[in-house]
């Protein structure tokens, strides 16, 4: 390099600018400079000496930072996923895997899974036959195979299952490993990966925060369940029985994963049906999960495709009479929300509706009693929908007048679901009968209302049989709190209603 160009780089140059557009400056015929938009917009050119050496220097020094350009190649793959996702596709088609190094709480409570696998059991035995969204098979091969290292996303998974399956946690739900999880949860989002595995993992902690009240830590995670699953494609999966880059296993393990957050998210505003749910209503043609007993076989490929309009028979299976339950359930939330166009349309809208509630109550009852569930969740979110549909203090006066009318619609069922969930808590409080196990969160509000019932039904008549109902039901809810604290935050809720007389 010569002097005279060297010379051009090390000493800098001063030129004005104009501080009313920061425009470069032409020479007029004064040998003043001026800039185009001044002399536009009739302004008077107002000068600054700019040193360019600073420019150019903070320019050369951003373009020789070490840690910029990293940064810029991790992130663009999933900004491109986001931003234009043809071009994701037919360029790069796979976002990084998760990187993420564990903190010791957290490695200390998932212990040595390889061989202490009490919990794996325990979780496959007791809530996966409610909510079977996970591949046993390809969970037991790939997850837990001692030949290859786990992977941060696995892990995740590994140590919700254990929280699911610690029935008893000494510290109680708000312990340090729901912590240290909650935490990796939020080191994985700042990781910016996306995995099936995390989103699996987000679902499970969701259920447990859901089964244990943990509010509105609940509620958020569901929300956010709904946003990675969408960020994955897992609501197409609903709609496509198998998908270009995934086996038929996958595509329902996919979709088996979408149907589980729909129902959390109908399931969740059941306590406060003003809240809207986060996720669209399936299209009619949506493909509901396999039977339970093919998925656990493994056998995906022989099963036969039920969609969403078909009728709800027992050869579906639990888990799908559970997802159309949910789809019910949505329905009964708009019925109560969409002002009608007449009381005779609305009155024919929710007869139709509370029938349809009937026929797949039945069908779950019957799909119990064959494969001897019981207590099946299809059922109870079925009854908690009914007793929704018809609770006057749920419409809004001004919108539905005739809501609150006496002859609003018959009221004899709800004794009928309330006698249900009577034999129900005297199974529970049984030996042997019906254990805590088997009931799952989506059952508890059901019962709840059943209390409430006879606890209004003791209030207005002053029958003592009545206050015994009530009294047994509470004391069933007490028994399963031991295992989800829901529970005995809703025998709390009973008592209140009762000292108040708000019933």
């Amino acid at each position: 390099m010569d002097t005279a160009s060297e010379s051009r780089i090390i000493i800098p140059r001063i030129k004005p600018s104009c501080t009313q557009c920061q425009r470069s400056k032409k020479r007029c015929d004064r040998g003043k400079p001026h800039c185009s938009a001044c002399v536009r917009y009739g302004r008077e050119c107002v000068y600054l000496l700019r040193d360019d050496s600073m420019s150019v220097s903070s320019v050369e020094t951003a373009s020789l930072s070490p840690a910029k350009a990293p940064q810029d190649s991790e992130e663009s793959p999933h900004a491109v996923f986001f931003l234009d996702s043809v071009l994701f596709r037919r360029s790069m088609n796979r976002l990084p895997e998760l990187e993420l190094s564990f903190k010791d709480p957290l490695l200390n409570f998932i212990g040595d899974f390889t061989s202490d696998r009490d919990f794996v059991h325990l979780y496959f035995s007791t809530l996966h036959p409610s909510i079977p969204f996970l591949s046993k098979k390809k969970f037991m091969e790939r997850i837990l195979n001692p030949l290859s290292p786990p992977r941060p996303a696995s892990l995740l998974l590994i140590a919700t299952m254990k929280l699911l399956a610690d029935q008893r946690p000494e510290q109680g739900p708000r312990c340090k490993a729901y912590y240290s999880i909650k935490s990796s949860l939020l080191e994985a989002e700042s990781s910016r990966s996306l995995e099936l595995r995390v989103l699996q993992a987000i679902i499970l902690m969701a259920v447990f925060e859901v089964g244990h009240a943990i509010y509105p830590a609940a509620y958020l995670t569901v929300g956010y369940c709904v946003r990675y699953g969408s960020a994955l494609g897992l609501h197409k999966a609903v709609e496509r029985y198998s998908e270009e880059g995934f086996s038929v296993t996958e595509s329902e393990e996919r979709r088996r994963s979408w149907w589980v957050i729909l129902v959390l998210d109908r399931y969740m505003n059941l306590g406060c049906a003003d809240r809207a749910f986060l996720t669209a209503d399936p299209s009619k043609n949506s493909i509901l999960p396999i039977d339970d007993a093919i998925w656990e076989e493994n056998k995906e490929m022989n099963a036969p495709v039920r969609r969403l309009f078909e009728p709800p028979t027992t050869a579906m299976g639990r888990f799908s009479l559970t997802a159309q339950s949910a789809i019910l359930l949505g329905n009964v939330f708009r019925s109560i929300h969409e002002p009608p166009f007449s009381e005779a349309f609305w009155q024919n809208d929710v007869k139709v509706l509370d029938s349809t509630l009937v026929a797949l109550t039945s069908v779950s009852l019957e799909e119990g009693r064959h494969r001897g569930i019981g207590v099946c969740s299809p059922s109870t979110i079925c009854y908690s929908g009914r007793l929704l549909l018809h609770d006057r203090e749920r419409y809004a006066v001004d919108e539905f007048p005739f809501a609150a009318t006496e002859n609003f619609l018959p009221q004899d069922f709800k004794r009928d679901i309330a006698a249900g969930m009577l034999r129900l808590a005297n199974a529970i409080l049984s030996s042997g009968c019906c254990t805590t196990d088997e009931i799952t969160p989506f059952c508890v509000e059901a019962i709840y209302r059943g209390a409430v019932f006879y606890g209004r039904e003791h209030s207005r008549t002053g029958n003592l049989s009545d206050a015994a109902a009530c009294a047994t039901i509470k004391e069933a809810l007490n028994e399963i709190g031991k295992r989800w604290r829901a529970a005995t935050l809703y025998a709390q809720m009973i008592d209140a209603r009762i000292v108040t007389g708000i019933l």
